[in-house]
């Protein structure tokens, strides 16, 4: 084959064109940090670091879910704490007036304590969450308890379509993992209605205003049995906070392995991508210096 100037001069400008370009994808990685910028680089990579960018996309709103449960849990906890709190208190206010010593003054005295510990006690069913009730269940839009109670009715302020009163019900649940969903808190039937809180406290307010020593002391029994019940509210929130946290550290540890994962796919190795680029830096002037000295030779060369 006849090897001519043109031949020479394609071909050197061909392999200096690569070596630019070499130097060029170098660069480029150093300064943005990425080696896979685009699906042709390496569409099988390319593939994996979408798939995974897509995992840890689901993972991040798992985290939101888990951290939103977490605190509507810890929300409950605190007004469980506070309703029994409320129980306590009217069991101490009224033990001594089931005795002979009290009479009908320090039993209206000790009700009208009472009544505020009721009130107080319908206050915590309407805890706010953001802008919806804590206790609401799926209607967490609307108050789910009359606030102050009235004397006889029930405590629910819910309706239905035929305007009758109806208790709070339903849970609203997250999903905190792939296919796995959480209930972080009660409705206000289970908290409040179905441990007898309310009932039991309207029914001590009416004994200690009736004067009624039997009535006192039988309510106060069912405050006690309430407090039970408000208690093992409180150990199944100890569980479901625990299970959040839980599985907000795995969450966390999942997203961190996805992180290195995808940045091993698709990021540069500075260091790495420097060396390579003195290298090529290196190849490329001397292509330039042997392109120049053969180009250069004339006839007299061969002379």
């Amino acid at each position: 084959m006849r090897v001519t100037n043109s031949i020479l001069i394609r071909n050197s400008q061909t392999r200096l064109q690569q070596n630019l370009r070499g130097m060029e994808n170098a660069r480029e990685d150093i300064a943005s940090g990425l080696r896979l910028r685009k699906m042709s680089h390496d569409p099988t990579g390319a593939s994996e670091v979408v798939r995974t960018t897509s995992s840890m996309r689901a993972l991040a709103q798992y985290q939101r879910n888990a951290d939103i449960g977490s605190a509507r849990a810890s929300a409950e906890e605190v007004a469980l704490d506070q309703l029994t709190n409320a129980l306590s208190r009217a069991v101490e206010l009224s033990v001594s007036q089931a005795s002979a010593t009290a009479n009908a003054q320090t039993r209206t005295i000790v009700k009208s304590e009472v009544d505020q510990l009721l009130a107080f006690a319908v206050n915590l069913g309407n805890t706010r969450f953001g802008d919806d009730y804590l206790f609401g269940g799926t209607r967490s839009g609307e108050a789910p308890f009359r606030r102050p109670p009235t004397a006889a009715d029930g405590f629910s302020a819910l309706v239905d379509a035929s305007n009758a009163p109806v208790d709070p019900s339903g849970n609203l649940s997250v999903e905190i993992n792939d296919g796995e969903f959480v209930t972080p808190t009660h409705n206000g039937t289970e908290v409040f209605l179905d441990t007898d809180a309310y009932e039991s406290l309207r029914a001590l307010s009416t004994a200690l205003g009736n004067n009624d020593v039997a009535g006192i002391s039988a309510a106060i029994d069912r405050i006690t049995v309430s407090t039970s019940s408000v208690q093992s509210l409180v150990g199944t929130q100890g569980a479901r906070l625990n299970h959040l946290e839980n599985t907000k550290f795995t969450l966390m540890a999942t997203d961190a392995s996805l992180t290195a994962y995808r940045s091993d796919l698709r990021d540069t190795e500075v260091d790495k991508a420097m060396v390579e680029l003195v290298g090529k830096q290196t190849l490329y002037q001397a292509a330039m210096s042997a392109t120049s000295r053969i180009l250069g030779m004339s006839l007299a060369n061969y002379l």
